[in-house]
């Protein structure tokens, strides 16, 4: 049973990274289009280099989210193999009031 509760899992967030992948696939296309706009409206608008900073700022958006990413991974691992670590100690524990009575 353990396997089949595993596999289902898996297929399930196999399932959603695809998913994830294809929304934000078409999201690029939406952006390369909207960017696309700007950039042929505002080329000969006075101010307009102000926008050319905004891809820069998404960079570092973008690094400061996989940087958080990445660390609250890491601290959801920790926490789980913490929970997967006492359970395994309780199914070792003797239970209260039982004793061994040979």
């Amino acid at each position: 049973m353990n396997d089949t509760v595993i596999d289902t899992i898996e297929k399930l967030q196999t399932q959603g990274l695809e998913a994830l992948k294809q929304a934000q696939a078409a999201q690029a296309a939406a952006v390369n289009s909207f960017r696309e706009i700007v950039s042929n409206a505002t080329s000969n608008l006075p101010g307009a280099q102000g926008l050319r900073n905004i891809p820069t700022v998404i960079s570092q958006v973008n690094e400061l989210n996989s940087s958080f990413a990445v660390k609250l991974i890491e601290q959801q691992n920790e926490y789980v193999t913490q929970l997967v670590s006492l359970l395994k100690s309780a199914q070792t524990a003797p239970t209260e009031g039982t004793t061994d009575k040979a």
